[in-house]
């Protein structure tokens, strides 16, 4: 399962933002209190009346951007991905516009590369997420990087994606999610030991990630490549905790069909492995 990596920023709309145009002061006010009435909603799992304040707001002030953004990642979540990127451009450009500065044009980049890459328009992602990773105001920069590296592994330019990658850990150490496409992209170069020391990292460079669902293909990745590199009894460990975390995920079931296949090797022989890792989570 595909799981977005982006953060729900506070979307207040500054009171000297919003339409330069017809709508009147008083509008743009209104509109305001109801993104902030939305954006409460949201996070309270309200999520069709944050929709409809959301909608209220852009009837009162069509260039609120947030209001466009806020959006943008509700269909997101929800999977309406052509909904989602009409308003992410919208409130991107919207931003451009107004020459707003700051964490909310970067975040709004990011925003869109994600959904970019979910209808598959890779190259338009690329670009959206080099230029919120390379933006000085963005306050999570690891994000877009990590996002850009997922980019090119999709593209199946595994070489290309070790630099954002890199970046994005190296921003964030604690990041295990870009430590795990870290991992898959030295796995795809057949850079066992490295991937597996990424792979390490992506299972203990922080508390939560040991047993996070979502990082379960890391735990097949690193089973995979300790085969590869001839670690039988901690492939087999890896394998196990990778079934334990769920054993009807795509990941679970290709753990569970290495175990019953894995036998005590004879030396000098590896442990069977799948041939490809999955790309079941994402940044």
């Amino acid at each position: 399962m595909r799981v977005f990596l982006f953060f729900l920023a506070s979307f207040v709309l500054p009171a000297s933002a919003g339409c330069v145009g017809s709508t009147s002061g008083a509008d743009v006010e209104r509109s305001r209190r109801e993104l902030e009435l939305a954006a409460a909603l949201h996070e309270e799992n309200n999520i069709p009346a944050a929709i409809g304040h959301l909608r209220e707001a852009l009837e009162l002030d069509p260039e609120n951007a947030e209001a466009h953004l806020l959006l943008a990642m509700i269909h997101a979540q929800r999977g309406n991905t052509p909904v989602a990127e009409t308003h992410a451009r919208e409130g991107v450009d919207l931003l451009v516009a107004q020459e707003r500065q700051g964490a909310t044009l970067a975040e709004a980049r990011n925003l869109l590369g994600n959904v970019l890459l979910q209808r598959g328009k890779h190259d338009e992602a690329a670009t959206a997420l080099l230029a919120a990773a390379t933006d000085e105001m963005n306050t999570a920069p690891h994000l877009a990087w990590g996002t850009l590296g997922r980019v090119y592994l999709e593209q199946g330019r595994p070489a290309e994606a070790i630099e954002p990658l890199r970046n994005a850990v190296q921003v964030q150490p604690r990041f295990c999610v870009g430590h795990h496409f870290l991992g898959r992209a030295l796995f795809e170069l057949g850079r066992f030991e490295d991937a597996e020391h990424a792979l390490v990292a992506a299972l203990e460079a922080d508390p939560s990630c040991a047993d996070a669902p979502q990082l379960q293909n890391a735990w097949r990745l690193r089973g995979e490549t300790r085969a590869r590199l001839g670690r039988h009894a901690d492939a087999v460990s890896d394998l196990e905790r990778c079934a334990a975390l769920g054993p009807d995920t795509q990941d679970g079931r290709a753990c569970q069909r290495l175990l019953d296949t894995t036998h005590t090797p004879d030396a000098g022989e590896p442990a069977p492995t799948d041939a490809e890792p999955s790309a079941e989570e994402a940044p």
